[in-house]
């Protein structure tokens, strides 16, 4: 089985198909649209690939959830508790049997807990993808329930079997799952160090002589430069379109927001705004420039460049794409690339990170309360109102603001500096 991604006009579909790429799992599918109606696309292709691991789980496990669930059996508790150990690992480790030859003697036992426990830890997958997983396989029972019984009076036994294995699916997803879990940043001085970074803003320039790139290196510098300068994501910059940009006024704007099945957009994986209000990020009136000098003399340069509005665009024909809007893999490989040069892994996100650090020590040093900031970082990325990203960025630069100055404290005291 195979999750499969189609477009019929500007509308992009998925479906589960099989071999031949023939549609299989009519309520599977159903149950996508039904259920998932008015969520994003993402997000019903991420069910969708959930989906794919809790029922291949099951084909494994000779188990037809469908013919239980219609016969009343629905999962016993051995069953869901076996479940339940097979989502916390990677697909790939799903009842895999590793055979060791183990010394019989008494470390054995010793040795064979150890390999157990690291074998585990190495393939285990977040609790938010393990949740994830509970939860899409608690909603398709709940929808095959409904499909099958939903329209006459169920007999008291079939009630309370239903009952108690969504209960029990219920108590998996509240064990694991955290609802005032905020994504942390880990505390460390800098995500990039300074002369990294300094290194990185260097070699991107097209004239560099570092510069790692030996053509699209003008379209690669202002992409890696956007995303330096507004901390905006990958999926963001590769959106972006010429009207997006401001050239007028104060020269420095662009617009983010989100555009879902936007009919201009001839990619299948179409990148977009992630959540949150649509928003202005600001870039130096240099770069806007040399956003404009792009458009005027790279970008016209190709033919299927003048059939949409996309800022940034394939420059390579390999697969007769010159032209058309680039992707977010082509971000990865850009700043891979880069990295690689540099010696040090910068991700898209890293620089989204730098940009959060700087606006700290630039706020901090301007004097301003760290609730303003916490308001003016919340705009800039576009945050909802409520959203508590803000303050945890906020949180780590005044950690380490509190370790250095203990730290000069405790030198003073020693009299001593290290």
């Amino acid at each position: 089985m195979n999750v499969s991604q189609y477009k019929v006009g500007s509308k992009r579909f998925i479906a589960f198909i099989g071999l031949n790429d023939i549609p299989i799992l009519p309520l599977a599918n159903t149950f996508l649209y039904d259920v998932f109606l008015n969520t994003s696309y993402s997000t019903k292709l991420r069910v969708a690939y959930e989906l794919k691991t809790v029922l291949n789980y099951f084909d494994a496990e000779a188990i037809d959830l469908e013919l239980r669930v219609s016969s009343g059996l629905y999962i016993s508790a051995n069953e869901l508790s076996h479940f339940y150990g097979e989502m916390r690992l990677k697909k790939d480790s799903f009842s895999q049997k590793n055979l060791f030859s183990v010394p019989d003697n008494s470390e054995s036992k010793y040795i064979r807990n150890a390999i157990s426990a690291s074998s585990f830890n190495k393939n285990k997958v977040s609790t938010e993808t393990t949740t994830g997983r509970i939860r899409t396989l608690r909603k398709y029972l709940v929808y095959i329930h409904e499909h099958y019984h939903g329209d006459r009076q169920a007999p008291p036994n079939l009630k309370d079997s239903y009952n108690r294995v969504i209960s029990k699916l219920k108590l998996r997803e509240s064990y694991t799952q955290d609802t005032n879990k905020v994504s942390s940043v880990e505390l460390v001085e800098t995500v990039i160090p300074d002369e990294i970074y300094d290194s990185f803003k260097e070699i991107v320039l097209p004239s560099s002589k570092d510069n790692p790139f030996k053509k699209c290196k003008l379209r690669n510098y202002l992409i890696l430069s956007i995303l330096r300068q507004t901390g905006i994501r990958r999926s963001e910059v590769c959106k972006l379109k010429i009207s997006d940009c401001q050239f007028y006024g104060d020269y420095n704007k662009i617009k983010i927001y989100s555009s879902p099945d936007d009919p201009t957009d001839t990619r299948l994986n179409k990148p977009d705004k992630k959540c949150g209000r649509a928003h202005f990020a600001g870039i130096s009136v240099t770069l806007m420039k040399e956003i404009h000098f792009y458009i005027h003399h790279v970008r016209i340069k190709f033919e299927k460049a003048t059939l949409h509005d996309f800022l940034f665009v394939s420059e390579k024909n390999t697969h007769k794409t010159a032209g058309l809007p680039i992707t977010r893999e082509m971000v990865n490989y850009i700043l891979c690339k880069v990295s690689s040069k540099l010696g040090y892994k910068i991700h898209p996100h890293t620089l989204r990170h730098k940009w959060n650090e700087k606006l700290s020590i630039k706020g901090m040093n301007k004097g301003l309360d760290s609730e303003f900031i916490e308001d003016m970082r919340r705009s800039a990325m576009g945050w909802q109102p409520d959203s508590k990203m803000g303050r945890v960025y906020n949180d780590k630069h005044e950690q380490l603001s509190a370790i250095e100055l203990m730290k000069e404290h405790q030198e003073k005291i020693d009299g001593t500096k290290k």
